[in-house]
């Protein structure tokens, strides 16, 4: 017995392995396009299945997706796509098909589009890109790109995947972030003055008790001044929950904005000299907007008040001209400065940079000024200073024909 296993395990193999041999050629072949249908035994006889048919249940299997699905040509022509793009954009398919796919993005993403489309054209990439729905509405979307190469064509294949549900939670993650940063710094500093207030109580009932009549009157000063910086904040709060509802209103009329600035100044002038800072003011006398002067005043002195804050000590410079059409007001410090990657930052409400975290304040500063000069169709933007320090720019119409010396 032992005599014959072994050529019998032999011949097994041998079999195998042409069967296996066999199963690859076939699937080359099927792979090639040599073979249009396949005939396979079994017990209720022989069935053909013909690889056309093989199409079905992938459309089937498209059309089921909750994501959009896209062939695109390489031009960006779009050569098919699911139902459920169609519904994401709210465009009847036969309004999709056959068009060009930037037809569905902002113009101002179509460049981007277009880039897109190139690399998708060579390799796999995956990016944001907002689409523009029949309602005006933007849609967030990650596009999966792969290439498609065929014997006939080659395409790119494009999955759609609507992000909405996902930003709206981000937004709703980072609204409880900021509201949870806000509570924490403005517990912070309403804590710190209103600490401060009751120690001079205090020290003005003990010195009433005494008869130091000149220690009561530093006293009452002092805790004036801590009552003015609650009142301050209060207010601020105020601007931001009015801001937030569409309340705060502007009152336009015109208005000398060279002494709008010149009054600003003064206000903090002995906050500046209190820590070190000279003002210097070079301000074009008759030059005059449109503006709600107590709202714009605010503005001002939120960008000096931030300028004497974050300048080291060091001047601070305040220049107003006119440059065309606009009034140019330029706030310059010489301090720790902003980082570039915060220059748009330190607008939003509750921003501040990381450098200027050791300093206080509720972040609300910038974000208040930049409200009201959107207010008053202006503008205000943060600049680097190569020497140190920052720059804020204020650009506000400018309404007269002023030919003062500070016209460039």
């Amino acid at each position: 017995m032992k005599t014959n296993v072994k050529p019998l395990a032999r011949l097994e193999i041998e079999e195998l392995r042409q069967r296996l041999q066999e199963t690859e050629e076939t699937l080359d072949a099927i792979r090639s396009g040599e073979v249009d249908a396949l005939v396979v035994s079994g017990p209720d006889g022989e069935k053909v299945f013909t690889l056309q048919g093989a199409e079905h249940p992938y459309r089937v299997l498209i059309e089921s997706m909750n994501e959009g699905a896209i062939s695109l040509s390489k031009d960006g022509t779009v050569l098919y796509c699911n139902s459920a793009f169609a519904r994401m954009i709210g465009v009847a398919l036969d309004q999709i098909m056959g068009h060009d796919f930037s037809d569905f993005v902002p113009e101002g993403k179509r460049d981007a589009l277009k880039r897109l489309i190139a690399q998708g054209c060579r390799e796999s990439v995956r990016a944001e890109m907002t689409l523009v729905s029949t309602s005006g509405d933007g849609l967030p979307t990650q596009l999966s790109l792969n290439p498609v190469n065929l014997e006939e064509s080659s395409s790119i294949g494009v999955v759609v995947t609507d992000l909405s549900e996902r930003k709206r939670n981000e937004q709703a993650e980072a609204a409880v972030r900021m509201r949870d940063e806000f509570l924490a710094i403005a517990s912070h500093e309403l804590r710190t003055p209103l600490s401060t207030l009751v120690l001079r109580l205090g020290l003005l009932e003990r010195h009433a008790e005494n008869g130091d009549m000149k220690q009561v009157q530093s006293s009452v000063r002092r805790a004036e001044d801590q009552t003015e910086r609650m009142r301050r904040l209060v207010d601020r709060l105020l601007d931001v929950s009015q801001l937030a509802s569409g309340k705060l209103k502007v009152d336009l009329a015109p208005c000398d904005l060279s002494n709008v600035i010149k009054d600003a100044a003064e206000r903090f002038l002995e906050d500046a000299l209190n820590g070190g800072t000279e003002l210097r003011l070079t301000v074009a006398d008759g030059i005059h907007t449109r503006a709600d002067k107590f709202r714009l005043d605010e503005a001002i002195g939120n960008v000096i008040s931030n300028a004497i804050k974050y300048g080291g000590g060091k001047p601070v410079d305040i220049q107003l001209k006119t440059k065309g059409d606009k009034a140019l007001l330029v706030v310059q410090d010489r301090g720790i400065g902003i980082p570039v990657e915060d220059l748009e930052r330190i607008f939003g409400r509750f921003e501040r940079t990381a450098v200027s975290r050791n300093y206080g304040g509720l972040g609300l500063g910038l974000f208040i000024a930049h409200q009201i000069i959107e207010q008053h169709a202006g503008s205000i933007r943060a600049e680097s200073r190569s020497g140190g320090g920052a720059r804020i720019v204020i650009e506000l119409p400018h309404t007269t024909n002023s030919k003062s010396k500070g016209k460039e």
